[in-house]
């Protein structure tokens, strides 16, 4: 019989997600509760309980909470036994400096994909996604996870709009095989897709919880109806890059991570989108091979 997870475990680390996006800000229990969208005393007793062990630290006097120093140690430990977020980070970081760009890394946890790091060298104007963002892992989003192995894309599939007609599921499809053979994923802002772009902004901020995920869910809902990657690109074409996204293996050859390029405000020639998509791909083959991927894919 499974055995269901803890709901005090699970409030504590939403809460603590929460507080690492802006880890700098210190929070009141009713600001934090709001935000989770549970009531006030049990998230005050969570959050004593993660004060007990260091996790979050109560500033006095105004009785609000930050990020523990204890963090500091489980962040260290976490990154000696999850050596593929290590280089992906390192690979991010280089290919920002060298592209003036804005370089993201992520990970599958559980059924989303979230935001794990973000290496920020490109110009002030731009999309610019932010560490703890998270959408679900179904289509469109999460794609360069699940490209590489079949049972897991027929899952990701399966968890698309049941309302779905087949050819836009048979588009699907086809783009996961676009992306296998190229080795990345490629992202264009379109006509139908240019007003569409998540507003993360708003999923990270919103004091509601219910209305984040509603219009989380809403956009999801959106995006599966969509063109949202892109096929083969000629090199003479002008598009408008949305992102880049290559996987990152681990020693199973399991995607674990991925490197995410965003793309400028202006508009690209098809040849120099492919020349990025490239780089990418080659940064993160090299973390993959860092990460102990004898292949580097």
């Amino acid at each position: 019989m499974p055995v269901n997870p803890s709901p005090a475990v699970l409030r504590a680390g939403q809460l603590l997600w929460h507080m690492a996006r802006r880890p700098s800000e210190a929070y009141s229990v009713s600001e934090l509760a709001r935000i989770a969208g549970i009531p006030r005393a049990t998230c005050d007793s969570v959050l004593q309980a993660l004060a007990e062990q260091g996790l979050v630290v109560r500033r006095e006097p105004e009785l609000r909470y930050q990020l523990g120093g204890f963090c500091v140690a489980l962040g260290d430990a976490a990154r000696e036994a999850n050596p593929v977020l290590s280089a992906a980070s390192v690979e991010a970081e280089e290919l920002a400096r060298r592209l003036n760009a804005c370089v993201a890394v992520s990970a599958p946890v559980a059924d989303e994909t979230r935001v794990m790091a973000v290496f920020d060298w490109g110009p002030p104007l731009g999309t610019r996604p932010r560490r703890g963002q998270s959408m679900p892992l179904v289509p469109p989003f999460g794609a360069v996870f699940v490209a590489w192995d079949d049972a897991e894309a027929r899952a990701w599939l399966g968890r698309a709009d049941e309302n779905l007609e087949d050819a836009q599921r048979d588009q699907w499809r086809k783009a996961l095989d676009t992306i296998r053979r190229r080795g990345h994923v490629i992202s264009l802002i379109g006509d139908r897709t240019g007003d569409h772009g998540p507003d993360f902004e708003t999923l990270l901020t919103t004091p509601d919880a219910e209305d984040a995920l509603r219009q989380r869910d809403e956009l999801v809902g959106l995006m599966q109806h969509t063109e949202y990657f892109a096929d083969e690109i000629d090199d003479a074409a002008a598009v408008r890059l949305s992102q880049i996204s290559a996987p990152v293996f681990d020693a199973t050859g399991r995607a674990a991570a991925s490197l995410m390029l965003l793309g400028p405000q202006h508009g690209l020639a098809g040849r120099e989108v492919n020349a990025l998509g490239r780089q990418v791909a080659d940064a993160a083959r090299r973390a993959s091979k860092a990460a102990g991927n004898g292949n580097g894919a």
